[in-house]
């Protein structure tokens, strides 16, 4: 869905009803906004909150899985064969 909206003086927007039902966005409703390479991108908080630490798990596993194998990555003989082929 597509809408034409006006920025106010004091920078304000609305969103327009058809949109805030549609996505079920209720008068006192956080939201955040995310500049993305000269987009704007406003998202509810609840669900950006849910993204991030979903997000964090996932780094944390990762973290995890870096320690694990990092014996095995980080070793003097691997290090001068890959220098050879970069």
């Amino acid at each position: 869905m597509i809408e034409t909206i006006k920025v106010s003086s004091k920078g304000q927007i609305v969103i327009p009803e058809r949109i805030r039902e549609q996505l079920e966005i209720k008068e006192g409703m956080r939201l955040i906004l995310i500049n993305d390479e000269g987009k704007i991108i406003l998202e509810k908080e609840h669900d950006f909150l849910e993204k991030m630490k979903e997000n964090e798990e996932r780094q944390a596993w990762i973290a995890l899985g870096e320690k694990a194998f990092a014996k095995t990555w980080d070793n003097p003989k691997d290090e001068e064969t890959w220098k050879r082929y970069l």
